[in-house]
């Protein structure tokens, strides 16, 4: 029969805790923010490719941070400030601030798509070239992930109803199943 022995000298429980506890977790919407990286680009004209949003239904319903909280949920799309959602000012990326978009063949979106549920997913298209609302603004802020925001100061009521009546203006509307038969992912 073979016998392990320890190599690690033998200590108290309340010392050997460290090497097997976890660390604390953080409450929600306490994590210590990172530093600032450089927004990829900003746009005001047009969009520079095509991009793609999903959502449950055809209005946009962005989540402010405060409410989510609330919920005991970590994902937001903004913050607001005494009611007001303000523009993403500045060179740099921040955090969350508005509405996402992703490259529709990117495979971050195509998982996202592929894992969404609800009740009447819509998958928004927006063509390439597609001039940008004065009210709304468009950055690149990482990766594959651009944000529309907007361009002044609104309620979240306000950027809700701004975004929804510019995808429904602008974009195409398909559903889930359409999308996976126009952007089929391949490996």
């Amino acid at each position: 029969m073979i016998s392990l022995v320890s190599l690690r000298p033998p200590c108290s429980i309340s010392r050997c805790k460290r090497f097997y506890a976890a660390p604390p977790a953080r409450p929600a919407g306490t994590r210590k923010a990172a530093s600032p990286r450089p927004l990829i680009g900003r746009y005001t004209d047009s969009f520079p490719l095509e991009l793609a949003r999903v959502q449950s239904g055809r209005t946009v319903n962005l989540r402010d941070y405060e409410s989510q909280v609330k919920l005991k949920r970590l994902s937001f799309d903004l913050k607001t400030h005494d009611g007001k959602v303000l523009p993403a000012l500045g060179p740099n990326f921040l955090g969350p601030n508005g509405c996402s978009l992703r490259e529709p063949f990117s495979p971050t979106f195509q998982e996202v798509v592929r894992n969404f549920r609800g009740t009447n997913i819509v998958v928004y298209v927006i063509p390439e070239g597609t001039p940008v609302p004065k009210t709304l603004t468009l950055l690149h802020e990482h990766s594959d992930h651009f944000s529309l925001q907007c361009a002044e100061p609104m309620s979240l009521p306000e950027l809700n109803k701004e975004i929804t009546d510019f995808l429904v203006k602008s974009a195409r509307a398909i559903t889930k199943e359409e999308f996976g038969e126009e952007y089929p992912y391949e490996i």
